[in-house]
């Protein structure tokens, strides 16, 4: 059971910059007990914050909605994670997790068993890959601090994540989906609604007016397709160069003159990236 606790305003950013989502967990340590920790959290001026904090006990206590930006891991310093992207903020695509302790303690069971179990639970949420690329310390984005300590190991955790969600084992996240839609809190939590994209077989069916929209111009003809990001999918028109589009999201999809970004505008249709004034979509998220 996941109580929430939340945290002030001045602490998280609501949602996620347009076309970000979490697609990575990253593990921390308190440096101290679990009631020092959340009163960081939970003082305004620190602006600080992380999505849970698990005791030594088991006890998990939620502080930010995964759909919202924690500020956990945002300054980087000698990274070393592979995935991380450029120029971008980390907190915009992570949920952070931290953990009752000090970086030389032995992690009890319980504490190791009910941090495996919350990160089977988000991976699941958000088809996050349960691996050592998607599932990271924090040294690894922030050299300088040696969070999450000098015991626990990553493998551990993942090793001991319940058989339930051991479809997401070292399996790639389909479809790349990227959105700025919210996903739900985890059950047993007591923490406002929000909608969710699991599930979503239709991309006309994710993308809606109520998400963020962003507009980008074409710079030369493209084709819009249906169904899949791909040159191969169904035609539905030709856009001229020089059109504005309304986008709510972009996906990954096949790779076109090196390129394999794709934007999806509010019908659900694809328009490759490439062929507008932002063929980057991450930059509007940076």
């Amino acid at each position: 059971m996941v109580r929430w606790i939340g945290c002030p305003d001045t602490n998280f950013r609501r949602g996620r910059p347009f076309g970000l989502r979490p697609e990575a967990i990253v593990v921390h340590i308190m440096d101290g007990s679990f009631a020092s920790g959340e009163s960081v959290f939970r003082d305004p001026t620190t602006h600080k914050s992380a999505h849970y904090g698990i005791s030594r006990a088991g006890e998990i206590h939620q502080y930010v909605n995964e759909a919202d930006t924690a500020f956990h891991a945002g300054i980087v310093v000698n990274p070393t994670w592979p995935l991380l992207k450029p120029n971008v903020n980390p907190n915009f695509y992570t949920i952070g997790i931290e953990h009752e302790g000090r970086p030389d303690d032995i992690w009890p069971d319980a504490l190791i068993k009910a941090s495996a179990t919350l990160i089977g639970q988000i991976a699941a949420r958000w088809d996050i890959p349960l691996d050592d690329s998607h599932v990271i310390r924090h040294h690894q984005i922030r050299a300088s601090k040696s969070c999450p300590g000098n015991v626990v190991e990553i493998g551990e955790l993942l090793d001991r994540v319940p058989t339930l969600f051991a479809s997401n084992l070292a399996a790639p996240p389909s479809p790349h989906l990227v959105a700025t839609a919210t996903a739900p809190p985890a059950a047993g939590i007591d923490a406002p609604a929000a909608t969710t994209t699991a599930g979503v077989t239709n991309v006309a069916d994710l993308v809606n007016p109520s998400l963020k929209v962003r507009v980008v111009r074409t710079i030369k003809s493209v084709n819009l397709r249906r169904e899949k990001p791909a040159t191969t999918a169904q035609l539905v028109s030709i856009v001229p160069p020089q059109t504005e589009v309304v986008v709510a999201m972009f996906v990954t999809g096949e790779s076109v003159a090196g390129n394999a970004f794709w934007y999806v505008d509010l019908q659900g249709h694809f328009l490759w990236a490439g062929a507008t004034n932002t063929p980057d979509p991450t930059a509007l998220a940076a």
